[in-house]
């Protein structure tokens, strides 16, 4: 069973061009009037309004009857514009009026892994987190840009806004559309809702891409890392003992996050704490550049999860292993992938599971499990 979106911005320009005072709907059969949303974008994503879920199929190209269902000229109108075919998935009722349209977006992936315990290795699929730049679109002009899960961005979007003192009652519009680097959210708000006609976020201790607006710069070229190392779960241990020995500040608070470099035999070049796992990382990249180490930094260890930034700074900076504590994101390890990075994450012990960058990777008695 398949149904038509047609824009209604379409329908109205069509009304204008051809003179007719108002289309009968009832002649639009399965086509179902949509406003506020990017239809193209949809092609190939699955969505949902209310209950009801469908998939985008095609640009829909227009049926010869819309010159006697609406006006002569109203075919070759809407060449070009003739609307979504999408595939029901599952089935609902849809009411006139204000409509949330949410895409769905799983937000966890299946990635082959490599799974290290002492000198036994073990081929895994793990499940990782999504992760997805979103950007925010004020008034027509960038307000930020964020790093998310995949998921939920229009209330993320309104949340958000409501808490930075912007849209909080005077929202008009919110139109979500999807690139191929990032989800993006444009808005819609009284110019009153906006301190200074544009108010921008400032970046957190959370997320080293906050405060960016736009996608635009992020996601630059950068060259993949040639440098050739040996690594292993032993290896990598060694490194975040080192680490955890210097972690002072975690020590009497609890409340900071760790960076740490070392050469691919162990040895410990700098240790960083900071508020924010990626401030961290800076201040050790800063402090290899300064003193002329950064040539000697063959690990890059930090504490917690591994998201986009870090592995962005680690290829930056041309390092060839990264390390986490925890689980890195799927974004992560496609762009660590991208860039040649062997990233591992649950490096404990001497546990250790290794995402990308295989051929750095000394294996010992080797398995298959899925």
């Amino acid at each position: 069973m398949q149904v038509t979106f047609l824009a209604r911005e379409v329908v109205d320009d069509l009304c204008r061009a051809l003179g007719v005072a108002s289309p009968d709907y009832s002649a639009l059969r399965r086509n179902v009037l949509i406003s506020g949303i990017d239809l193209n974008s949809l092609i190939g994503e699955t969505f949902s309004i209310g209950e009801a879920v469908f998939e985008g199929v095609e640009e829909c190209k227009p049926c010869y009857w819309m010159d006697q269902a609406v006006a002569p000229g109203a075919h070759a109108f809407l060449e070009g514009r003739g609307g979504l075919r999408c595939r029901i998935l599952t089935g609902g009722s849809l009411r006139c009026g204000e409509a949330d349209l949410q895409v769905v977006v799983s937000p966890e992936k299946t990635f082959p892994a490599l799974r290290q315990q002492g000198r036994e290795v073990t081929e895994v699929n793990d499940r990782l987190a999504g992760e997805r730049a979103l950007q925010i679109v004020v008034n027509g002009q960038p307000y930020s840009m964020t790093m998310q899960t995949p998921g939920a961005e229009r209330y993320l979007v309104r949340g958000l806004l409501h808490a930075e003192g912007a849209g909080g009652g005077g929202l008009r519009s919110l139109v979500q559309s999807e690139r191929a680097d990032a989800t993006v959210v444009e808005v819609e708000v009284d110019p009153s809702d906006v301190p200074g006609g544009a108010r921008r976020l400032v970046s957190t201790s959370s997320c080293g891409l906050c405060g960016k607006e736009s996608v635009e710069g992020v996601f630059r070229e950068i060259a993949p890392v040639r440098k050739d190392v040996r690594t292993d779960a032993r290896r990598l241990h060694l490194v975040h003992t080192g680490m955890r020995q210097k972690q002072s500040t975690f020590a009497g608070t609890g409340g900071t996050h760790a960076a740490a470099v070392a050469s691919a035999d162990g040895e410990i070049l700098c240790v960083f704490e900071d508020i924010g796992r990626h401030n961290a990382v800076d201040k050790a990249v800063g402090f290899l550049l300064e003193k002329g180490l950064l040539a000697r930094a063959d690990v890059l260890a930090v504490s917690g999860r591994v998201s986009f930034e870090i592995v962005q700074k680690c290829a930056r900076a041309g390092i060839p292993v990264l390390t986490a504590v925890s689980a890195p994101s799927t974004l992560a390890v496609e762009s660590a992938e991208r860039w040649n990075i062997t990233l591992a994450g649950f490096c404990r012990e001497d546990r250790a599971t290794f995402y990308s960058g295989l051929g750095r990777v000394e294996r010992g008695k080797q398995n298959s499990h899925g």
